[in-house]
């Protein structure tokens, strides 16, 4: 049973101007009352206190008994762990509360991220200061740093009659009927921290191949990060890219096609609620034109090249010595000639990153491979 009628005649309502800095709750939901029928309730939230902050309001902010105290002390909740919060409230009817953090940061109070509240069949006790002692637990996969934290008390007869004192942070509409009829919503600053738990990850990938054909060969990127990383970005230099079979740039292994010539840079930058980190490899990609008529030697046959890719220097076969060898871009340019390899150790530190062509002429036969600098 209710007892509005107990109240009615003495209703005062508290309007907390001088902690108050906004009664405007975006970007986050509305989470305004309106005294259905114009008959006001002073179901209200007291007082709250968690960590450093307390704020001792003393009852019922003004119609529509919403506000942020955004110029309050600002507690430092760490991760990993679990907070004791006393909130106290002035209950005049069958009312539930609630208590949600944003923890991942996204300007909304999802179901997860409710950690204190009646449920569906319990309902707060009736009078004039009931409290709450609730322990409130940091995931180790919050975001670090300030976010927004909602308090809530809703007495609502058609609301109650179907979720019960399992309340939710926000009016359904702007409707007239799905706004709550009665109680009170109070939204805090909170600074989340890194405390002792969760490390943040150490960034790696790898291609499944590093050279390919302009707008043809596909290549598969795999994040082979450490310590669980919860978010990707992957960044191609230049960035003539095109994302293949639904991946994106904040995939986990994105596919990728080159869509010009050229050799690519690739950065990756991971990250998890301990922190970020990230890599570059540079000219990691080339990528060369379909056109060409060398685009069927494998570097597998004939000359055996290592490694490939290569940086300053490449071994050759000891065999190859005394032979005739020719090194060329993909448009024939002659980049290196030897009239006869005298060592096993061929020097290109004076070539540029790109594909190559390398030619040896020895006792009559011709053998070719292709070499890859990348640095």
């Amino acid at each position: 049973m209710k007892k509005k009628f107990l109240v009615a005649l003495t209703l005062t309502l508290f309007t907390c101007a001088a902690n108050a800095q906004s009664t405007n709750p975006a970007p986050y939901c509305d989470g305004s009352f309106d005294d259905a029928n114009g008959f006001p309730v002073p179901d209200a939230i007291k007082s709250v206190t968690i960590g450093t902050l307390t704020n001792n309001s003393g009852g019922q902010y003004a119609f529509p008994h919403y506000v942020f105290y955004n110029n309050l002390s600002i507690p430092t909740l760490s991760k990993g762990n679990s907070i004791p919060m006393s909130i106290t409230f002035e209950v005049n009817g069958g009312s539930g509360y609630g208590v949600w953090i944003d923890f991942n940061q996204n300007n909304v109070f999802e179901p997860g991220e409710k950690v204190a509240g009646t449920t569906a069949t319990v309902w707060l006790n009736m009078g004039s200061n009931i409290v709450v002692n609730p322990m409130i637990s940091i995931p180790s996969t919050a975001l670090t740093g300030n976010t927004r934290m909602r308090v809530r008390i809703v007495e609502d007869d058609n609301y109650t009659q179907t979720n019960g004192a399992a309340i939710l942070p926000c009016n359904v509409s702007n409707s007239s009927t799905d706004i709550m009829d009665w109680g009170e919503t109070e939204d805090y600053v909170v600074n989340i921290s890194g405390g002792t738990t969760g490390t943040k990850p150490t960034a790696a990938f790898s291609a499944n191949v590093v050279t390919g054909k302009v707008n043809n060969t596909a290549i598969t990127f795999t994040d082979n990060s450490t310590n669980n990383p919860t978010n990707r970005s992957w960044t191609f230099t230049p960035n003539t890219v095109s994302y293949q079979n639904s991946t994106s740039a904040t995939s986990a292994n994105p596919v990728v096609k080159f869509t010009n010539i050229g050799t690519y840079s690739v950065k990756l930058v991971v990250s998890n609620a301990a922190g970020t980190d990230s890599i570059i490899k540079s000219n990691y990609i080339t990528i060369t034109n379909n056109s060409t008529a060398i685009s069927n030697i494998d570097v597998s046959e004939q000359i055996a090249l290592y490694p490939n890719p290569a940086k300053t220097t490449v071994q050759i076969s000891e065999t190859f010595k005394g032979g005739n060898l020719i090194l060329t871009d993909l448009v024939g340019k002659v980049c290196l000639k030897l009239d006869a390899i005298a060592s096993s150790t061929l020097d290109i530190s004076s070539l540029q990153n790109g594909v190559y062509i390398v030619t040896i002429l020895q006792e009559g036969q011709r053998f070719a491979g292709k070499l890859v600098v990348a640095r």
